[in-house]
Formats: C-alpha cells, structure tokens, sequence
C-alpha cells in the first residue's frame, strides 16, 4: 500500500467578537488526501486549472470572492479531478466564553491536535504536508505543533525524505496546498455566517459531496455525538462512556422546559460537563472554580462551594447522573479508573465519618453503661450495617 499525503490549508481566525466586522464565526481545516502516485497528475491538472481561470496565479479562494458564477466554474473543474478531503469545522460561537479553546494558542494547539489525530487515525502511511513560512498565526502554531510531534524534512519530491511523515513547504509553490485553500474557503459559504449571507442559498459543500470523506463539526452536540465515531473518544471505555453519556443527556431531555433555578443550574452544569466530555477527551477533571464560573455566565449569582456541592452535584447524583469527582474537580467519566476515581475520593470522605461516628457511639454506650446504644434504633439500622460491615469485613 502506498503511502497517503495530507495537503493542509485553512479558512477563518481566532477572535470571538462577532459584532465585529471580519470576524468568521467559523473556523475551517481542509486536508486533500491523495495518494503519492497521484502527485504529478494532480498537480498537472490543477495548473490547468490555474491558467483557465486565475492567469496562472495562485488559486485562492479570496481571489474569486463573492463572485459565484466564477467559482461554480472552478469547483466544477476541481470535482473532475482524483482526490479527496477532509474538513474540520469549528463552529467559534459554540465555545464556552470562560472555556480554555477561548486563549488563541490553546485553541490553535486543540485544533492541531484533533486534525492530527483524524488523520493518523485513518491513515497508517501519512505525511502531512503544510505551509512552512505561512504569515498567519494558525499555520505558525501548526508548524510548531508538527514540529515537536515527529521529526521534519524541509525536502520534497525528488529528494530522500527518511522516515519523515511531516513536510513542510511554502504554499505558494504547493498548488495542492491552494487547493486546500480554495475548498476550505468554498465550504465556508456553507458554514459562516457572513459568507452564507453572500452565498445567497448556494451550498458549495454539497457541490463538493463527491469529493468530500467527511466533514467534522466541532463541537459535538449531544444529538450528533456517538462513542463509537468520535475522535475525542478514541481512550474511552466504549460501554462506560457510552452508559454515562445516556444518563446525562437523558437528565438533559427530561428536564430541559424546567421552571426551576436549581434545576436550571443542574442543566448549565451538566450541559459543560457535556461539552467536554464529547469534544476533548485530554482535557481531564474541570475544576469547581471553572463550573461556578459559567453559572455566573449564565446570570446567575456566585455560588458557595458547599451549595454548588448540594444544588447541583448532589441532586445530579440523585437522578443517576454518574460524575466523577476528585480533589481537581468533576467530569463524565468515560474509563473504569475515574469511576475507581470517584469512590475513592468518596472513601475519603466516608469511611473516616463512619469512624467518628462509632467512637461517638462506643463512648456513650460505655458511659451510660449500655443504657443509651444509638445504633440499636430502627432509624439507625442501615448505618449499623455499615459499621459492622467496616469493622468485621467478611474473609475470603
């Protein structure tokens, strides 16, 4: 089997003002997926393109513009040629205002690592190819980011490459990277707001369908999400997440119209936990600090962690929500260790409780002479068990 190249090119920036004027409420990765034997035909034909319709310049989606009729013209030519792509698609106005992709290098550097990751995934001979003196700030943090993940040749074709599956060349003598330009910029009609306002209804993506493997939307919802599919599940406990995730979004379904503040902080809560559970499986316990915050988001007043622990969690717990805890916060556990995790940490809490509070009935019991035993009310039976189970743990 021959080895695949990923040609990368993207559309959009970081910035989350979207009052302002230029600001894409969409960011979008485009990787063309061809096979190596594929290059020189590729490339022969793309410059065929490139005399027809920009003069032998640079084809770039920003040069043909609003003007439709033009680029219809070039997409038809460009879906007559043999390859394929990929398409990430961040949709900006999803992220949570206090989340952590909100910092321009964080949310490169996630970026980078869900594109890099889709395609090793799907590709077990891989070399991605992408802009090396770029002059926008993704295509530096994604030269950086490549940098630190394999070891990088600055030669191409013609050229012994080692055991490289990175390369990095200079767009604008890579006319496959322009083409990644051009469908990144062209799906983004289908996808941005301002750009879909100028399509005027067209639907460059479906034009593109027949050429397109797939395209990834971020972040997940819970209606689009599956364990099975997702790239940010690949270390999860399939059964585990997928349990965990069913009883959440069940708790979402069934108490989405609530008229009640405690249960509208539930969802908020919930709803975050979600989200980070279904978009981004490195990022591992969120702090309380963190959950408080989007509840102050959403309008409501600060919350003491004690309440957060009793309004929120606790009745979560109660209707079967399973979240995990530590002493670095709370999430969706998706493995059997942030289960093991989570009642560890309650071991903490429990099992010293349940020792005070047999001392507290050893000492009454022994200064009243047996006259007061508090574990012999029927109220307190349950808690007796407990003990007796603690104290006299059965032999194997």
């Amino acid at each position: 089997m021959s080895r695949k190249l990923a040609y990368i090119d993207e559309f959009g920036a970081f910035g989350f003002e979207f009052e302002k004027p230029g600001v894409s409420s969409h960011f979008i990765i485009c990787a063309i997926i061809i096979d190596e034997t594929q290059v020189s035909d590729l490339e022969e034909q793309l410059l065929q393109i490139q005399n027809k319709y920009f003069q032998g310049s640079e084809i770039k989606s920003s040069k043909v513009g609003a003007n439709h009729i033009r680029r219809q013209q070039v997409l038809t030519s460009i879906i007559e040629l043999d390859f394929h792509a990929y398409l990430f698609v961040v949709d900006k106005r999803e992220i949570y205002k206090n989340c952590g992709l909100r910092y321009k290098w964080s949310f490169y550097k996630f970026l980078n690592e869900c594109v890099y990751q889709e395609l090793r995934v799907n590709f077990r001979e891989l070399t991605i190819i992408a802009d090396e003196m770029g002059g926008d700030e993704y295509k530096k943090s994604f030269y950086e980011y490549t940098k630190g993940k394999q070891k990088i040749t600055r030669t191409l074709f013609g050229e012994e490459v080692g055991e490289s599956d990175i390369l990095l060349v200079n767009s604008k003598n890579s006319i496959i990277n322009q083409l990644a330009d051009f469908i990144a910029g062209s799906v983004a009609y289908s996808f941005d707001v301002n750009k879909a306002i100028l399509a005027e209804g067209r639907r460059y993506d479906k034009i593109l369908a027949s050429k397109i493997n797939r395209i990834k939307l971020f972040p997940e919802t819970i209606d689009s999400f599956s364990v099975e599919t997702s790239t940010a599940a690949t270390d999860y406990d399939p059964e585990i997440a997928e349990t965990c995730f069913r009883k959440a979004r069940f708790f979402i379904m069934q108490n989405k119209d609530a008229d009640s503040d405690d249960i509208k902080r539930q969802l908020i809560v919930l709803d975050y936990l979600l989200f980070r559970f279904m978009n981004n499986s490195k990022r591992k316990y969120i702090p309380t600090s963190e959950l408080l915050s989007q509840l102050e988001y959403a309008g409501y007043e600060r919350m003491s962690i004690q309440s957060f622990r009793n309004k929120v969690i606790a009745p979560l717990r109660d209707s079967e929500v399973i979240i995990s805890s530590c002493k670095n916060g709370y999430k969706i556990p998706s493995t059997e260790e942030e289960l093991c995790n989570f009642i560890n940490h309650g071991k903490t809490i429990i099992m010293p409780m349940l020792s005070r509070l047999k001392k507290c009935n050893d000492v009454i019991s022994m200064g009243t002479n047996g006259r007061v035993r508090l574990f012999e009310k029927a109220e307190y039976s349950n808690l007796r068990d407990l003990i007796a189970e603690d104290t006299h743990p059965e032999t194997p």
